[in-house]
């Protein structure tokens, strides 16, 4: 991500703005939140993405072996 705020400060800031407003606006709760986000932060492969919803779903309730479904063996 500090890439993107480096050179695309604009599109951080609407993506701030976006996890914000899904924040605000949740009609799941956040253990699902997460784990969807964990899921596309996989597939769009970034890293740092990966590594926050990993910990948010964690701290949100979901297990590892939950998480797991998502990684290679």
């Amino acid at each position: 991500m500090r890439m993107l705020e480096e050179f695309f400060p604009e599109f951080t800031q609407k993506l701030d703005e976006i996890d914000q407003l899904c924040s605000e606006k949740r009609v799941i709760d956040k253990r699902t939140y997460q784990f969807i986000c964990f899921a596309l932060s996989i597939k769009a492969r970034s890293k740092t993405c990966v590594l926050k919803h990993f910990k948010g779903s964690l701290e949100a309730g979901t297990t590892i072996k939950k998480l797991h479904i998502f990684l290679p063996l």
